[in-house]
């Protein structure tokens, strides 16, 4: 029987009413232990999901089976079901077969993103090492070419890989599967503290020698959407609260570990970047920036999850999008993008980001 613990959130003091549900609804989930399984002749896709006896393995990617987030199941079971035909008995598709005794590792999925790197992936590969096990990480060859995947995989020394090709299909004789978290904002605060114990001991000596400040506000300026549209107001706000405007897209994987982990006070709106709250020290003060018509439909709060299990004191600041109307889902369609509800600029009143500040820094 799998042991598995109640995590209950407690609700942030001053949200209002209008929203306060909406964080009702997600203020307790199960969180099942996860381990590392060992499978045998497990088709695996390019994209990280696992066929097995023609079914899905469990707890090996999000959302497959769970009353919490929207399920992919079938999504996901139908396409890693085409792919093992196709491959294994087409000409489209490309397998490689791995028939020797070595144990191949996993730690991608679908959801592939900054953010999933840092909550899920890294999560993974510390459960790899401390399992004792001997293993080979299967390696998407595109990897060579993201930074932060580079830079953060050098605190995991010889570690072995074995890199496959873009678009190629492995089957694996010997499987070793550290789980998945069943849903996206199923954090384990455990897991994350384990993840900013690791790095935090690893951030290089170079890096150290360099200053820091302890209150960031993030922008995302030069992003191509999901941005504050009146920006210039904030900044002139936060800065005389002692803020100092950051781009993480200015800064390596090891520059914003350090930055994070000096950091007591964080500005940001959602996005992948926030994710960086993992770094930070306990008790620090995080405010997230939220499309509030985006949460009224589809949000579940993940930062909130993050947050509160990592012992961080977290407040909401809901802001209106420019457009109400936009598309909702299909985020990850090109070309639909930049109209996406989750994508929209917002709006942020300046006054109450001013009260939020001057209640949660006397905390500090």
């Amino acid at each position: 029987m799998r042991n598995k613990e109640t995590i209950t959130l407690p609700l942030s003091q001053g949200i209002a009413e209008k929203y306060e549900q909406l964080y009702r609804k997600h203020a307790s989930y199960v969180c099942p232990e996860l381990q590392v399984r060992a499978y045998n002749n497990v088709f695996v896709s390019h994209e990280g999901l696992c066929l097995r006896h023609f079914r899905l393995l469990p707890y090996s990617t999000f959302n497959i089976r769970t009353r919490y987030d929207r399920s992919f199941g079938w999504q996901y079971y139908k396409l890693v079901l085409e792919q093992y035909l196709v491959s294994t008995y087409g000409k489209s598709l490309e397998k490689i077969i791995l028939d020797d005794d070595t144990n191949y590792a996993l730690i991608h999925t679908k959801w592939a993103n900054y953010s999933f790197w840092v909550t899920s992936s890294l999560v993974r590969l510390q459960m790899l090492y401390e399992s004792g096990q001997d293993f080979t990480l299967l390696y998407p060859e595109e990897w060579d070419n993201i930074a932060y995947i580079q830079e953060s995989l050098k605190a995991f020394p010889n570690l072995k890989v074995k890199r496959i090709p873009a678009g190629v299909h492995v089957q694996v004789k010997h499987l070793l599967l550290p789980e998945v978290r069943p849903f996206t904002a199923c954090f384990n605060g455990r897991e994350l503290q384990g993840v900013h114990d690791y790095f935090v001991q690893r951030i290089p000596q170079s890096n150290q020698a360099v200053s820091t400040p302890e209150r960031v506000y993030v922008t995302r300026k030069r992003a191509k959407f999901r941005k504050v549209e009146n920006e210039a107001e904030v900044v002139e706000l936060v800065s005389r609260y002692g803020f100092e405007v950051v781009d993480f897209d200015d800064l390596s994987f090891w520059e914003q570990v350090w930055l994070m982990k000096n950091a007591r006070a964080f500005i940001s709106l959602h996005g992948a970047g926030f994710s960086n709250i993992t770094f930070m020290n306990r008790n620090a003060v995080v405010v997230e920036l939220i499309n509030a018509a985006y949460a009224e439909m589809e949000y579940t709060f993940p930062f909130w999850h993050q947050a509160v299990t990592r012992g961080l004191h977290y407040e909401p600041l809901f802001c209106e999008p420019l457009e109400r109307n936009a598309i909702l889902l299909n985020a990850y369609q090109d070309k639909q993008q930049g109209e996406a509800l989750v994508n929209q600029n917002v709006v942020v009143e300046v006054d109450k980001l001013e009260r939020i500040l001057n209640t949660s820094l006397g905390r500090l």
